[in-house]
């Protein structure tokens, strides 16, 4: 399906991507080459386009609207960079990851590089409670990701805590786009709260899909490989409930491939979801969070942009069927 996004918005993405290549220009060499190295890769820019979106949505006509989704996808690949590192993950958009490729001292680094450079275009917004909205936000997608690790060693995690994590890691970030345009077109206190809904419902369907990509995913179709939660040992959506649902034996035979992470073992983990009959229950999370996501876009003015959201949100679905 031909997202309407990418030609509504063609101006103003081939500003995003010059905007972004400007901001991470630096004297030191090296910084601006390694970051660039994820930058320049691409990627969905799903979260700076949300920004942009609803922007346009509610008629906003200024000129801050790149630099806002600049710090958006800033903060975005600060955080990918890092979890990189944490992850010990090879592949970043088809590239090998920044820590693979140099070291770990410079995806630690170089991610701080990309935090501080989204915080300096925060920092020349006229308009505090953008700044406040941002900076918040990063707090608490910081705490995600020391959430995730503390738990790390857990035999398992509950669903609460996954969800816990990726409403800070993941949602929240959407949430802060969809805020922060808001707040830049003077939208009402109700208008704010029904973004934020929206925004928060959004980004946990945009997570909840990736993770039953990594299973169910055709690779041919979405790009994306399967099976690297797996190996990486990550509790997703797929795995908490195909726990529930296993009997003693089943579960220990499944925690011990899962404990392990040989690839493969995916196989044979793949069958023993898939006889789990999970993706009735899985399919039925996934719709309650976008249907939230339909019913809170009701709020946005009727136009183009509106409808770009709108076919953002069902091919989130479709890309499952």
């Amino acid at each position: 399906m031909e997202l309407i996004y990418k030609q509504l918005l063609a101006n103003e993405l081939d500003s995003l991507e010059a905007n972004l290549v400007e901001s991470i220009s630096s004297e030191i060499k090296l910084a601006s080459e390694v970051s660039n190295h994820l930058v320049s890769s691409g990627g969905k820019r799903i979260r700076p386009v949300v920004c942009i979106l609803i922007a346009k949505a509610f008629s906003y006509q200024g000129q801050d609207l790149i630099k806002l989704a600049s710090s958006i996808e800033l903060l975005h690949s600060a955080t990918l960079i890092h979890d990189d590192v944490v992850d010990q993950s090879l592949i970043r958009r088809g590239k090998q990851s920044i820590h693979t490729k140099w070291d770990n001292a410079h995806g630690v680094l170089v991610g701080d590089f990309v935090y501080s450079k989204a915080f300096q275009l925060m920092a020349s917004f006229e308009n505090p409670k953008i700044i406040r909205t941002l900076a918040n936000s990063t707090n608490r997608i910081s705490e995600g990701e020391v959430l995730q690790l503390a738990l790390k060693n857990r035999e398992v995690l509950t669903e609460k805590e996954y969800f816990e994590i990726i409403d800070r890691k993941t949602a929240e970030l959407f949430k802060s786009a969809a805020l922060t345009a808001g707040i830049l077109s003077s939208c009402s206190e109700n208008q704010l709260s029904s973004l934020a809904k929206f925004a928060t419902s959004l980004g946990i369907s945009f997570q909840i899909q990736d993770d039953i990509l990594d299973y169910f995913g055709n690779e041919s179709l979405t790009g994306k490989r399967i099976g690297k939660d797996f190996e990486e040992g990550k509790f997703t959506l797929p795995v908490l409930i195909a726990l529930k649902n296993m009997d003693s034996n089943e579960r220990d035979i499944f925690l011990k491939l899962f404990e392990n992470g040989e690839k493969e073992s995916f196989p044979e983990v793949l069958q023993m979801l898939s006889t789990s009959n999970i993706r009735e229950e899985i399919d039925k999370t996934f719709n309650y969070y976008s249907d939230i996501c339909k019913e809170e876009i009701k709020g946005i003015p009727d136009n183009e942009y509106k409808t770009a959201l709108e076919q953002i949100v069902s091919n989130l679905n479709s890309r499952l069927t």
